[in-house]
């Protein structure tokens, strides 16, 4: 059995160097340098995730409330008409809020993970500047 599963990681060691880049022309102070980037890479990574997600689902609940109550308004009476806005706010409330924890989860984890360790602690990262692309 033992043999097995040493044949097997020889064989998976022996297929992940071949699938591997060669690093031809780096210099040695780049590998040094982006090796010691890394902690602070994934510290800027955590940080995105943990505070640009929250900052992103109030962001995107709100888009969410305001353009669902300004659609569903237009519908009935216009979007200038309080009435018609305080009739649909009681379903584009909610309707916002779910719609906003989704669309806001989504952009606030692809922030965190994509900016936050390409430029780590940016305000991309914290979704503080942008959403969308």
């Amino acid at each position: 059995m033992i043999k097995k599963v040493m044949s097997l990681a020889i064989a998976a060691l022996a297929v992940a160097a071949v699938a591997a880049p060669a690093f031809a022309a780096d210099d040695n102070m780049d590998k040094v340098v982006q090796g010691a980037l890394l902690p602070t890479r994934v510290g800027g990574v955590a940080a995105g995730v943990v505070v640009g997600t929250p900052i992103a689902i109030v962001r995107q609940s709100v888009k969410g409330y305001k353009d669902l109550t300004e659609k569903c308004a237009d519908k009935i009476g216009g979007k200038d008409c309080g009435p018609a806005c305080l009739l649909v706010s009681v379903v584009t409330l909610p309707a916002g809020l779910v719609y906003g924890g989704a669309t806001g989860t989504y952009y606030g984890m692809k922030n965190g993970i994509m900016d936050g360790f390409q430029t780590p602690f940016h305000p991309d990262s914290f979704s503080v500047n942008k959403l969308e692309e």
